[in-house]
């Protein structure tokens, strides 16, 4: 199958006839005509049928046109976004993070200063092993990650191993984040042990990860008795609040998680790093900088103490 392929099936639809298509096309009726036998041929399907209004799409021709105006649609975007001479007109930032509502809050204040006709901006939550690989493969410019005293000395190693580097943003305490209702949302901190009779919130990761690629922060000596996990960020807002379940994470909120949840420090010695990773020797790109400055705001105005 070819675009070309794939051009004349929508010309023929969009205008009807293969006579009409050919015209716009500037070509010849039967070659309009070949191609599309050709397609037929190779897909073992038939694409048009002749009826009293004129040439009309099978059902199978109609379900290879929907998928195939996409294909065309992105080759149109791909051509239309390599055409100017001047790249820096098309800005372009894929970020990867862990489930932090305080990148998507930076993120909508980043997209939202461009004016730009075009751009490609991207924001994706997943799993550790996901974002350390982005980052590795540069799908992602960037990925925002934690360090803490339980998963540091492993963290380092697995980002050594594909080449990346950790820049710190800020050090703060494990908080846990509560419904305003919960029971231990009066108090001013928590021991682990009081948290034992609440289910804990864990963000999935493949099974063959290891420990210490957790999102939550690992605190010694303590283990769970209720568990709940997930693989996204909005339900874990939502279990906070219905379950009184409570979630183990960096004390620093957005400014929608700040309206709905509230954050106590969890009575330990152990500390959290938020930072950024990204190939090691990669200089800054403007775009990045001025991503990782809002960022930073965002995680100064969030951070509870």
């Amino acid at each position: 199958m070819t675009i070309q392929q794939l051009k004349y099936v929508s010309a023929v639809e969009k205008y009807g006839s293969i006579t009409k298509a050919a015209q716009k096309l500037y070509v010849s009726q039967p070659s309009v005509s070949a191609v599309i036998h050709a397609l037929e041929e190779e897909l073992g399907i038939e694409i048009f049928f002749r009826s009293a209004k004129g040439i009309v799409l099978t059902e199978e021709g109609r379900e290879l046109l929907k998928m195939g105006n996409k294909i065309l649609h992105d080759v149109d975007y791909i051509g239309e976004f390599f055409s100017g001479a001047d790249k820096d007109e098309k800005p372009s930032l894929y970020v990867s993070s862990q489930h932090y509502d305080f990148v998507a809050t930076a993120f909508e204040q980043f997209v939202n200063s461009f004016s730009d006709k075009q751009f490609s901006f991207g924001l994706m939550y997943g799993q550790t092993a996901m974002i350390l690989e982005n980052v590795r493969k540069q799908y992602c410019n960037l990925g925002v990650i934690f360090l803490s005293k339980v998963n540091r000395s492993h963290m380092e190693k697995a980002l050594a191993d594909r080449h990346l580097a950790f820049h710190s943003l800020a050090t703060t305490a494990p908080h846990i984040f509560v419904s305003c209702d919960h029971p231990l949302s009066g108090k001013s901190s928590v021991k682990p042990e009081e948290l034992m009779d609440y289910p804990c919130i864990c963000f999935e990761q493949d099974n063959a990860d290891p420990e210490f690629f957790s999102e939550e922060m690992l605190l010694s000596d303590f283990y769970p008795s209720k568990m709940l996990y997930i693989n996204d960020l909005y339900s874990s807002t939502s279990l906070i609040r219905e379950c009184r379940a409570y979630d183990i994470g960096t004390g620093i909120m957005g400014k929608r998680l700040r309206e709905q949840l509230c954050a106590i420090p969890i009575e330990t010695d152990d500390t959290v790093e938020i930072g950024w990773i990204s190939l090691k020797g990669n200089a800054l790109k403007p775009i990045e900088k001025k991503f990782l400055q809002i960022l930073k705001k965002h995680i100064e105005d969030g951070m509870v103490c």
